[in-house]
């Protein structure tokens, strides 16, 4: 039967897909009536807070109809910050034309210099980005963290 978490994606990812999101994760915290259900989606662009309330609703009715979360709990349908961690390539590809700061590791695990760069593109093995006018690829085992710049 699956974790409530499992079982609250099972039903959140259709109704994300229809509305165009990307259902990126779901949490189930707590336990009787202080539970929380955090559904995170996002899609390349980003996502408007229209689009979360709009999911929000037909989430929260259809979960009422199933009732995979035993007693109260509070539903929350967010987007991720831009001061989260980008992992890989669905990640970047989101976020393709922003900047972003990449920390990356030697294969000997040895620090290398940060990069501030436009992401070009997401590939297979590398995200593509432009540092000063130029093509960089990296690897994204190379990466030890990565998050968009700020826009202030």
């Amino acid at each position: 039967m699956g974790t409530r978490a499992d079982q609250v994606a099972a039903v959140a990812a259709p109704l994300a897909g229809e509305a165009d999101l990307e259902l990126v994760e779901v949490e189930v915290k707590g336990q009787g009536g202080r539970q929380l259900v955090r559904v995170t989606v996002d899609r390349k662009g980003g996502v408007a807070i229209e689009q979360c309330q709009a999911l929000s609703r037909e989430l929260s009715a259809r979960l009422d109809e199933i009732d995979p979360i035993p007693g109260r709990f509070t539903l929350e349908v967010t987007s991720p910050g831009i001061d989260r961690p980008l992992t890989d390539r669905e990640e970047f590809d989101r976020i393709a034309g922003i900047e972003v700061v990449v920390d990356r590791a030697a294969a000997d695990g040895a620090p290398m210099a940060p990069l501030r760069g436009t992401v070009i593109a997401a590939e297979e093995d590398v995200v593509v980005l432009d540092v000063d006018g130029r093509r960089m690829p990296v690897a994204y085992d190379q990466i030890a963290k990565a998050t968009q710049v700020l826009p202030w």
